[in-house]
C-alpha cells in the first residue's frame, strides 16, 4: 500500500471540498425553507429532507474556521499582527458591508424602518441584519478568544484538552436559559452566542493538528467513509422523522458533525477521481464565502419578482440550481472590481498542486 507524501499535499484540497458540502447544505436549508414560506409553510418529502439534513452545515463551516486558523499555528505561521489584518479584511468588513446591503434591501422592499446607531451597530456585531448573518457573528466572536486559545493550547495534547472542555460546554449550552432579562439574556439564548459552538470550532483545531494522520488514514478506506457519510444522513432522516423539526445547534450533532467532517474528507479520494464533481466541488469550496453571503439575496428577489408558480415544489431542484448559478455569477462580476476582495473575499487555489492531489491511494 502506497500513499501521497503529507509533505507534497501542500495545498487543502479536501478542506474544499467540505466547504463545498457545507456550502449545498445551507443552501439547500435556506430553499427549502423559501418553498416552505411561499406554500402556506408546508413542506412535502423532499423539501423536508433538503431543510433537516442541510443543517449540518452551519456546524461544519464552524469547524473548518477552527481547522484553518489552528493549522497556522500548527505550521508556525501564525502572527498576531498578520492575523488582525486578515481577518478584519477577509471576515470583518463583509459582515460590516452585507450587514448594510440585507439592511438597504429590507427598508426598501419591505418597508423596515431603521433604528437609531446603536440599535444598528448592535445588529451588525449580532448579525441581526439577515437570517443568515448571526454565523458570521459567531466566527468574528471566535477571533476574539482565539489569541488566546492558541497561546495556551498548540499540541495535539492541548487540543484534545480543549475539545473535550468544549464539549462539555456546547453540550450544556443546548437549550439553556440564562434566566436574565433583556439583551445581555436574549444574546447568552440565541443562537449567535459563541460558546454554542465552540466544539466544533475546537473540533476543527484537533483537526487541524491531527490532519496527516486522519487524511492517510482515511484516505484508505474512502468506500467505508461514503458509507459512513450516508449512515449519518441516515440517522438524521430517523431522528426528525420521530422527534420532528431539527435544529443545527442539537445535541446528536456534537458527535455527526466530527464523524461527517471525517467521513467527507476521506471520500476525497473517490470523488477526486472524476472531473464531472471534482472541478464543481472544488469551484463551490473556493466561492462558498461568497455563496453564503450573497443567496439570501437572491432568493429574497426572488420571492418578491418571480410568478407564484415557480414556487411549485416540483420546482425546487430547478431553483436550488438556478439560485447556486446566480451567485457564482454575482461573484465573478463583483471580482471585476477593485477592492472586491473585502467585499466578497475568494481564497486563490494553488493549481500547480492540483494533480498531486488527485491521485488516488494505490494498493
Amino acid at each position: 500500500m502506497s500513499s501521497i507524501s503529507s509533505k507534497k499535499k501542500k495545498y487543502l484540497f479536501e478542506i474544499h471540498f467540505l466547504r463545498a458540502f457545507a456550502c449545498l447544505a445551507v443552501l439547500g436549508v435556506h430553499v427549502s425553507a423559501t418553498y416552505y414560506s411561499m406554500n402556506d409553510n408546508t413542506f412535502n418529502w423532499f423539501s423536508y429532507f433538503l431543510n433537516q439534513v442541510g443543517r449540518f452545515g452551519t456546524p461544519i463551516f464552524v469547524v473548518i474556521a477552527g481547522f484553518l486558523l489552528f493549522y497556522q499555528v500548527k505550521r508556525n505561521t501564525y502572527s498576531f499582527g498578520k492575523f488582525v489584518t486578515s481577518r478584519f479584511s477577509k471576515i470583518v468588513l463583509p459582515l460590516i458591508l452585507w450587514s448594510f446591503v440585507y439592511r438597504f434591501l429590507l427598508y426598501y422592499f419591505d418597508n423596515h424602518q431603521i433604528g437609531d446607531m446603536k440599535t444598528e451597530l448592535v445588529k451588525i456585531f449580532t448579525g441581526d441584519h439577515f437570517y443568515h448573518l448571526y454565523f458570521i457573528a459567531i466566527i468574528v466572536q471566535f477571533y476574539f478568544i482565539f489569541p488566546i486559545l492558541q497561546k495556551f493550547f498548540r499540541s495535539k495534547l492541548g487540543l484534545i484538552i480543549l475539545t473535550a472542555l468544549s464539549l462539555f460546554i456546547s453540550y450544556n449550552m443546548v437549550g439553556f436559559n440564562p434566566g436574565m432579562d433583556g439583551f445581555i439574556g436574549d444574546f447568552i439564548a440565541s443562537k449567535s452566542f459563541m460558546p454554542l459552538w465552540i466544539f466544533y470550532f475546537s473540533f476543527g483545531g484537533l483537526l487541524a493538528f491531527f490532519w496527516d494522520d486522519i487524511r492517510d488514514f482515511t484516505a484508505k478506506f474512502p468506500w467505508i467513509m461514503l458509507i459512513l457519510s450516508l449512515v449519518i444522513t441516515a440517522g438524521a432522516i430517523i431522528e426528525y422523522t420521530f422527534n420532528g423539526d431539527l435544529t443545527n445547534r442539537r445535541v446528536s450533532n456534537l458527535l455527526n458533525i466530527p464523524l461527517l467532517s471525517i467521513a467527507t474528507i476521506g471520500m476525497y479520494p473517490i470523488l477526486s477521481q472524476w472531473n464531472v464533481m471534482k472541478k464543481p466541488l472544488t469551484l463551490l469550496g473556493k466561492y462558498s464565502m461568497g455563496i453564503y453571503l450573497v443567496h439570501p439575496l437572491v432568493l429574497h428577489l426572488m420571492k418578491i419578482y418571480l410568478p407564484s408558480s415557480i414556487w411549485n415544489m416540483i420546482y425546487l431542484p430547478i431553483t436550488f440550481t438556478f439560485v447556486l448559478f446566480i451567485c457564482i455569477a454575482i461573484i465573478r462580476l463583483i471580482q471585476y472590481f477593485p477592492l472586491s476582495g473585502y467585499f466578497i473575499p475568494v481564497p486563490k487555489i494553488k493549481k500547480n498542486f492540483e494533480n498531486v492531489t488527485s491521485k488516488k491511494v494505490i494498493a
